[in-house]
Formats: C-alpha cells, structure tokens, sequence
C-alpha cells in the first residue's frame, strides 16, 4: 500500500530470529512512497529426525496497528493516520515498524496468522511400544511382534496465533504411522492397538504388526514416523496447512527361537 513518507525515504528494519532484513523506501517528500516487502524467514513442512516434536518456529504473521497518540501529519497528506507494523515471529518474540502514513490499515490476512498458529504447535515425539517390549527382551524370528504408539503422545494438539481482534488457532491430528521396520520392509498404520497381558504371544496383532523372519542373532533399528494433518480456524474462515511429522526410533535385537528336546521321535 503507498505511504507517504514525511522526508527522504523511510527505513523500516525488523529483527527476525529467523532473518534480518531492512527495507528502505526512497520517494519524494510528500509524494506516495513505493510499497515496503518484509522477508519471511524460512519455512520446514516437516518435523522430524530422532526425538524432535517441535513445530517450525520460523512462521511469523504481521498486522498494522494504529499508532496512540498520533503524531502530526506529513506535509500535504490527505485523510489517514499513522500505523506501525507488527510482526509475530514462531518462537514467541515479536518487533515493531517505524509508523507510516496510511489512508486505512491493510485487513489481516488470515492465511499468514494460519501459518504463524501453525508454527506454535508442540508436537510429541511418538511413544514407540512393542510386544515383545524390545527394551527389555528379544524378538524372536517367526513370532509376530505388535506395534502401537502410546496414547501419551496420540491425539489432537492445538495452537493460537493472534492479533488485536482476530485470533486463528491450528490443530495437528494424528493420521497414521509408517514403521520403517529395519530389515527393508515397511508398513503403515494408524495407532496400533495395544497387546494386552494374557493375550497369546503367538497371535499376530490385529491392526499393526510383523514377523521378522531373516538370520539371526541381529540389531535392527526400528523407525515410527507420524503424520499429522493441520487445520486452522478464526476470523470467520477455516482451511489447511502443510503436514507435520514427528520421528522417534528404537533398537530391535532379533534372535533365533531356542529348539525344545522332548525326546520323542
């Protein structure tokens, strides 16, 4: 939007964690000054790598508040006022324009405060839980082995972005889940269900599972990577933004089932 600028040009620097920039339009005084372009620091689509849940902290979204009080027009500007950019960065820290003289505010835009909602969230790292517990025994070739992510880290998270009177706020659901299973498979599912005490150990899990079935004695790793769906809500609308994953890993010690003698032929 054009500013007049009240001398020769107008600075306008922001310190982004993610990015510094400054701007400096340059017009003639008095005249309409070219429009300002803030920089966006960078955007990840993905959360992910060994233990991470965090959401990207590099969104940030920008409105224009009117400046209180205000001080003296520019020369030979029309109707208008003063207004200051705001910038709200991910990771909770904010900066302020040098004010500019504007006929009416720029609205929001919702799709940026989406973006910024977005870049709040805290995402669990997955809860990995087998049967056999890999942590405590072996997992023995042609036994089935259940998979599942604990609750603890399964569910909706939400997250607010706002700006003086409009609010968005982001939700990260849990899809599914892809096991990258160590021997070259993989498989996806959702949640898994949980194996539970009395169940026969030779039953073979009834929504996320496998059989290892290669040469043993060996220590494979096993990766569960969730994706999480986000949509956003406020100001009187509603959409989606990129996925988000979040990534844990574990060890997996495969071990060849003992022979039992009964001494019969």
């Amino acid at each position: 939007m054009p500013a007049l600028a009240d001398g020769i040009g107008n600075v306008d620097c922001q310190q982004n964690p993610s990015a510094a920039e400054c701007s400096v339009d340059v017009g003639v005084p008095g005249g309409p000054g070219g429009p300002g372009n803030g920089g966006n620091g960078g955007s990840n689509d993905n959360v992910s790598g060994g233990g991470s849940g965090d959401g990207d902290d590099s969104g940030q979204s920008c409105f224009y508040e009117r400046v209180d009080p205000q001080p003296q027009p520019p020369a030979g500007a029309g109707e208008g006022a003063w207004y200051a950019q705001i910038c709200l960065f991910g990771d909770g820290g904010s900066s302020r324009s040098l004010p500019v003289w504007m006929g009416t505010a720029p609205q929001v835009d919702l799709d940026e405060l989406a973006r910024s909602a977005r870049a709040r969230l805290r995402l669990p790292v997955p809860a990995i839980r087998t049967n056999p517990d890999t942590e405590r025994a072996d997992v023995l070739v042609t036994v089935p082995v259940w998979f599942w992510v604990d609750d603890s880290s399964w569910g909706s998270r939400s997250a607010t972005a706002s700006v003086p009177g409009v609010s968005v706020t982001a939700t990260a659901t849990p899809e599914k889940v892809v096991w990258q299973l160590g021997d070259g498979t993989s498989i996806t599912c959702g949640q898994g269900v949980a194996w539970a005490a009395g169940t026969d150990p030779r039953k073979a899990s009834p929504a996320c599972g496998h059989v290892y079935d290669l040469p043993a004695p060996v220590t494979l790793t096993l990766t569960a990577t969730v994706t999480w769906t986000v949509t956003w809500a406020g100001g009187g609308r509603s959409g989606t933004v990129p996925n988000l994953v979040t990534t844990a890993t574990t060890s997996v010690h495969v071990a060849e089932a003992p022979a039992i003698n009964t001494g019969l032929r």
